[in-house]
């Protein structure tokens, strides 16, 4: 059940560490008190009908999430009282109760089974390691293969049917035959709940679910130059529990869109694949301003590939790697996203940063596309991950990230933090903001902020200007990029109050949260 959680609050407050550290605090909670009660009951009551019983009562509990959770989850979404307390509050209200019911069934089981006080040690002891192995047999199955196989809300009601199980063997075991058959009637209505909870395509977003209510997003805005569709109505035309994410694919207003749990990653305008959907792409492009014999590129954070298959499309010369770390994303990108089968663009399954470690090959540009709005992977941005691609570029190679923050103000400190890691590996860092616009506040503004690191010295504006103009004449379908070569932001950013990012010290969720 804390596994499948994670998968409930994910479309609504995403994955980060405040979402697990709500649900691990609320479930050790939960088994703190119901341990204290059910040891209480126990002395009290110490008969197999209500070890029964407080299995029935747990498989309800549980049973009843997938009914609870979408008004549970939106009301905390409308009165939104925290990025804090908003996956705190929605832990306590779905889990916690369930928590405390399924704890109280340890204690009950010691007391039935002890037979006398000089056994008592041994009998806990023996059914607490029952416990515990059944705990982690669960977290493994749950984690490697029931969520990627079965819906969430499908995966509760299967874990229902499998307590109402186990309530109606201690029962029959008993021979207490009303309670086994109020049991078994659990069984199958929970069962039935199940077949009915199985994931389908189809369907559309509720006006909450389609918001990306990330801290960032919520408390700041929308992201300039990608701003989805806010309201109901998209249609789902893909929905499935990865082992990554909760992913799907929506179609609305003439666009389709790639979302990861609660935020959308990608995406595509319908008939024209190639377009551009999120303006930030277009900026992945400037690899070649900054290394116009570029030819080895690779793409890590593959999503539905806008990027890479614009640059596999406008420059036949380059041979694209890409590397996703969800293969269901990497068939969702072929299937849904119109990025090709071609031997200039493979798809390699892979953690970035592993893939790094484990092929010596170098490039001439590394492009790095794998933030999220709210949990960024923090490997993937550390001093020791800098050092390793600056090993891995060819001479005159350039890295390319895509990062979202602001430049100063109150919402800069994971964007100067991240600046300030790519200065201490790399002697030339540039960024480019995605889109400027007219007045003085623009450095405060939440946009994407594209990093180009490297080894050579800045070239002017101009210069690059010039060469945009050359690149364009060979490469016609590119996009027009001079006025956001002459935006580029060269005064200087602070670095004081932020740290720079290492293996050992990436605080980077406090960084992003924006209280």
């Amino acid at each position: 059940m804390e596994i499948a959680a994670s998968r409930v609050l994910a479309p609504y407050f995403g994955n980060s560490l405040f979402v697990w550290g709500a649900l691990i605090g609320v479930v050790l909670a939960g088994l703190a008190l119901g341990y204290w009660a059910g040891g209480w009951l126990a002395d009290r009551l110490p008969t197999p009908a209500l070890l029964a019983g407080v299995l029935g009562r747990g498989a309800l509990a549980v049973l009843a999430i997938p009914a609870l959770d979408e008004p549970i989850l939106e009301a905390i979404v409308r009165w939104d009282p925290g990025p804090r307390l908003n996956p705190l509050l929605a832990a306590i209200a779905l889990f916690g109760a369930p928590s405390v019911i399924l704890a109280g069934v340890a204690p009950i089981a010691v007391r039935l089974r002890a037979r006398s006080v000089t056994t008592m040690g041994q009998t806990a002891g023996r059914l607490f390691a029952i416990s515990t192995a059944g705990s982690i047999a669960g977290t493994f199955a749950t984690a490697f293969w029931l969520i990627p196989e079965f819906g969430t809300d499908q995966l509760l009601g299967l874990a229902a049917a499998a307590l109402f199980a186990a309530a109606a063997l201690v029962a029959l075991a008993e021979r207490r035959i009303a309670i086994g058959a109020l049991a078994a009637a659990g069984v199958a209505l929970a069962g039935y709940a199940a077949v009915q909870l199985a994931p389908e395509t189809g369907g559309t977003l509720s006006a909450a679910q389609a918001q990306n209510w990330s801290p960032l997003y919520r408390r700041a805005g929308y992201v300039r130059g990608q701003r989805p569709p806010t309201g109901e109505g998209l249609r789902v035309r893909f929905t499935k529990d990865t082992r990554y994410h909760h992913l799907s694919v929506t179609d609305g207003e003439g666009r389709r869109y790639l979302r990861f749990d609660n935020s959308f990653q990608s995406g595509m305008i319908i008939g024209r694949p190639y377009a551009t959907a999120f303006e930030y792409v277009d900026l992945f492009h400037l690899l070649k301003a900054y290394n116009p014999n570029a030819r080895d590129v690779l793409f890590i954070g593959l999503g539905g590939g806008s990027a890479p298959k614009r640059l596999w499309r406008d420059y036949p010369e380059l041979r694209l790697q890409g590397v996703e770390l969800d293969p269901v994303v990497r068939d969702v990108a072929y299937r849904f996203f119109a990025v090709p089968h071609d031997p200039r663009m493979k798809i390699a399954v892979d953690d970035g940063r592993r893939y790094l470690a484990r092929n010596d090959r170098r490039w001439d540009a590394i492009l790095i596309d794998a933030f999220f709005s709210d949990a960024i992977p923090f490997h993937l941005f550390t001093a020791e991950f800098l050092e390793l691609a600056q090993s891995r570029l060819n001479p005159g190679g350039v890295i390319l990230t895509n990062t979202i923050g602001s430049i100063a103000g109150e919402q800069s400190r994971l964007f100067r933090s991240i600046y300030r890691t790519y200065r201490s590996v790399f002697p030339t860092v540039l960024v480019h903001p995605t889109i400027i616009g007219t007045d003085s506040g623009d450095d405060k503004e939440l946009r994407n902020l594209i990093l180009v690191a490297g080894e050579q010295a800045a070239p002017s504006k101009g210069f690059l200007q010039e060469r945009w103009q050359q690149i364009k004449a060979q490469a016609p379908t590119a996009p027009e990029l001079r006025r956001r070569i002459a935006q580029r932001h060269d005064k200087p950013i602070p670095l004081d109050g932020v740290p720079t990012l290492t293996d050992q010290y990436a605080p980077t969720d406090a960084l992003l949260l924006i209280d």
